[in-house]
């Protein structure tokens, strides 16, 4: 039994993605015959858990009713969720995916690290997270590039809008907030107007920021609004309503 168990971590590494039931692996390394059934299975139990504290392997991780063991740097994780994530708001293009609607799109073991796999994908600005009330879409940042025309250099060096930062928003962002008597949500009317840059701009710096997680845009709450506030909002491909607030996030 010891030396049929040498071939325990290959087997499991040949698995790679797909890894392995502890069904298929006591079958393989225990067998069907009942004859001392019980130190073998103890015996099989140790190697594991030797391999994994010498992380080696990974497991078990429980998929419903089942236990997989994976070879390290195999199977399901939070960088595997993440691209998974990525690649489903990627195929989506300009079509706006809720959370809701893209975890039901995960499957499979990389749902149970869906949480995580979204916030890391957005914290690597790999998608961007915008905001309608309490809800969350995504938008892949290729199509945020080709739609915004983000980190693009086709104008050949010539005319160029003003480049602003988050430097230039902040306080100004900070002093609209406070004449509305402390209230997040700033028209990005109102902010166009106290940067004195044309609306262009600050929707590139606007786009920018979200992506980077810096800041949220908000979809209006109300059906009454100034149709300058309308005009000056941020529309986003395959949404029929502008985006016209900003939030800064409170750890800026």
């Amino acid at each position: 039994m010891a030396s049929k168990l040498d071939d325990l971590l290959p087997t499991i590494i040949a698995a790679n993605d797909a890894g392995l039931t502890i069904g298929a692996i006591r079958t393989k390394f225990v067998g069907k015959s009942v004859s001392n059934a019980k130190s073998r299975n103890a015996e099989l139990q140790e190697r594991l858990t030797s391999l994994v504290q010498d992380g080696v392997i990974r497991g078990p991780l429980r998929y419903g009713s089942t236990q997989y063991y994976f070879a390290a740097g195999s199977g399901p994780s939070i960088d595997s969720a993440s691209k998974a994530v990525e690649q489903l708001v990627l195929k989506s293009g300009v079509k706006l995916l809720s959370k809701p609607s893209l975890e039901k799109k995960v499957t499979g073991m990389h749902r149970r690290f869906f949480a995580d796999g979204i916030k890391h994908a957005v914290a690597s600005q790999v998608i961007m997270e915008l905001a309608c009330g309490s809800s969350k879409y995504y938008l892949h940042r290729d199509v945020v590039a080709e739609y915004f025309g983000i980190g693009s250099d086709s104008d050949g060096g010539g005319s160029r809008e003003p480049k602003l930062s988050f430097e230039d928003l902040l306080p100004v962002y900070r002093r609209l907030k406070a004449e509305q008597g402390g209230f997040s949500a700033v028209k990005i009317f109102d902010l166009i107007k106290a940067l004195g840059q044309p609306k262009e701009a600050v929707h590139r710096l606007l786009v920018e920021e979200a992506k980077a997680g810096r800041i949220t845009i908000h979809h209006t709450t109300s059906v009454k609004l100034p149709p300058e506030v309308t005009a000056a909002g941020i529309r986003l491909p395959d949404y029929a309503e502008p985006f016209v607030t900003v939030v800064v996030r409170d750890n800026q």
